[in-house]
């Protein structure tokens, strides 16, 4: 009788197993900057078609309206914009409110009425406002007048270089003279009185940081902050890298959309203009 022969086990040995996780390694370490390079890229190229869409909605308003921009009233920020604003706009460009957000702010959306109806949340005949970071549902706004329209505002990501009125038709931003940078700030109200447009900053990703140590990561100050006391710790930043901050994070940049419609990219901080705001700045 033979003795039972069993066949030899086949298999990775401890060397050969070690030489695939190398590699595996290796691999990874070339493909995931390549993503997330792409990533950044793709989220510039949103935020740059965002505002360049905005831009051609607010020259064809313009166009039709004695060279008027849309009337814009109430709020206090860069980023407040009336409800009759934002809804010219997507009128004449025939863009959605998704136009007004960028994919890098990750706490601002377009469908969170905390943002684009921003005022209206907690009205007897609007929202309900929600406790603590609970995204509230929009409401059809349909019911609301003209004039409810152009007193209302959201919060969007993108900040408007456009002539801000307050109830009475005054400039609310009279007294700002100058920049930051030590340039004067040019105030759109008629597209036709500009004298250069193609120099003339109109619209610009929000980038905005504490005066403090100029911090971008723990905003205190707008938005869902002075409504519901949360941070917003998402900025807008389309890539952080390490810095001076709190946190050590800084932007890369922001686009910008100017009057005559065309679109460019600024990096952080040699090409920025900012200004101080309310305890911020906002880098354009």
């Amino acid at each position: 009788m033979k003795a039972c022969q069993t066949k030899p086990r086949k298999g990775f040995t401890l060397i050969e197993l070690l030489v695939v996780i190398a590699i595996i390694a290796l691999l990874l370490s070339i493909i995931v900057p390549a993503l997330n390079k792409a990533k950044v890229i793709a989220q510039k190229t949103i935020c740059a078609n965002n505002i360049r869409g905005q831009a051609q909605g607010v020259r064809l308003f313009s166009e039709q309206n004695d060279g008027m921009v849309p009337y814009n009233v109430g709020g206090n920020w860069f980023w407040d914009m009336s409800f009759y604003s934002t809804n010219q706009i997507t009128q004449y460009s025939g863009v959605d409110n998704k136009a007004f957000f960028c994919p890098v702010n990750k706490m601002k959306k377009s469908d969170d009425a905390r943002f684009w109806q921003y005022t209206w949340v907690g009205d007897s005949d609007g929202p309900p406002r929600s406790a603590g970071n609970r995204p509230i549902p929009l409401w059809d706004e349909s019911t609301l007048t003209i004039q409810r329209q152009k007193t209302e505002f959201r919060v969007l990501s993108y900040v408007y270089m456009f002539e801000r009125l307050d109830t009475a038709g005054n400039s609310m931003y009279a007294g700002i003279t100058e920049l930051r940078t030590g340039e004067k700030p040019v105030w759109i109200r008629k597209m036709s009185d500009l004298r250069n447009s193609s120099g003339t900053v109109m619209i610009a990703d929000s980038t905005i940081s504490q005066v403090l140590n100029d911090n971008f990561d723990k905003i205190t100050a707008g938005g869902l902050y002075s409504m519901y006391g949360l941070y917003d710790t998402t900025n807008h930043l389309s890539s952080k890298r390490s810095g001076t901050g709190t946190n050590g994070f800084i932007p890369t940049g922001g686009n910008v959309a100017f009057a005559d419609g065309h679109v460019i990219w600024r990096d952080y901080p040699d090409q920025l203009k900012c200004r101080l705001q309310l305890g911020q700045y906002f880098y354009w």
